[in-house]
Parts: C-alpha cells; sequence; structure tokens
C-alpha cells in the first residue's frame, strides 16, 4: 500500500494530465513525476485496487469519484497554512510545514485542532495577510489542482 502523500501526489498528477488530455497515461505520469514505468505501473494498480482511479483499455487512467475527491482536497493545506502564519511562522516555513503537516496528520487530530481553531480563533480564516493567498496558490496550483469553491469567500 502506498503512503498517503504519494497516493495523493499521484492522484493529483492524474487529474492535471486528465485536465487537459482527457484521460492520463502511465508515460504521462513518468514524465510528470519523473519515476520508473515500473513504480507508476505498481502505482496504478494499487490505485485502481483502492478505487481511485480506473484503466480503459488497459493504458487510458481516469479517476473515479473517490479518486477526484481526494486529488481535489486542499482544505486541509490551506487551514494549515493559516494556522501557522497566525501564530507567526513565517511564509516559506508555513508553507512547507504545511505540506507536511497535510500528508502525515491522521483525521482524528485534523478535526480537533481544525474545531479548537474555528471555535477559539475564527479570525484564523479572515485574518487580512496581504499576499499569502497568492503566494501559496501561485506555487501550488500545480500540486494542488483543486476547485476553490468553498474558499471563494475568504478573505486571507
Amino acid at each position: 500500500m502506498l503512503g498517503k502523500e504519494k497516493t495523493e501526489n499521484y492522484l493529483r498528477t492524474i487529474l492535471k494530465i486528465q485536465e487537459t488530455c482527457g484521460s492520463a497515461r502511465g508515460i504521462d505520469i513518468v514524465g510528470e513525476l519523473g519515476v520508473s514505468k515500473p513504480t507508476v505501473s505498481i502505482a496504478v494498480h494499487e490505485h485502481e485496487k483502492e478505487g481511485y482511479i480506473e484503466c480503459i483499455n488497459n493504458y487510458n487512467i481516469i479517476l473515479t469519484g473517490k479518486g477526484i475527491g481526494l486529488a481535489k482536497k486542499k482544505e486541509d493545506i490551506i487551514f494549515f497554512l493559516l494556522m501557522l502564519r497566525y501564530l507567526g511562522v513565517g511564509e516559506e516555513n508555513a508553507k512547507n510545514d504545511a505540506c507536511k503537516m497535510e500528508h502525515s496528520m491522521g483525521d482524528e487530530s485534523y478535526k480537533a485542532l481544525l474545531d479548537f481553531f474555528l471555535n477559539n480563533h475564527p479570525e484564523i480564516v479572515s485574518q487580512e495577510n496581504s499576499g499569502l493567498k497568492e503566494f501559496f496558490l501561485a506555487d501550488s496550483l500545480s500540486i494542488l489542482t483543486a476547485s476553490r469553491d468553498k474558499y471563494d469567500n475568504i478573505r486571507i
């Protein structure tokens, strides 16, 4: 079984390719991630078994609803980034640490932390922080190909 971080990176890569080409092929993923063909083959097999992707005609890879949901999940990383910036962590460190936190924190811990900040510091999602959204999103859009629907009205 692949780790959470690797799974999310593969699914985001497949989504990016799928959005431009209609479907992904193993060789496309190899090119995007810079890994070997056998590595991609193993990952594709594992992701298909987990229900994140479907392989059509043995080489066209498309995300399932479950796969799209995980590939578009960026709410966690934005929350971690906002939380760290709110706590005074510098932009570059906050960005790097938010990525690490998003991949390693379990659901129960994440929910507890989110509930704590939303109940005790709701200003975390409405604080004025000049350039934070642009700084983070501009550098991360190719990795975090997610819709902004939930965050369009949040002032960062």
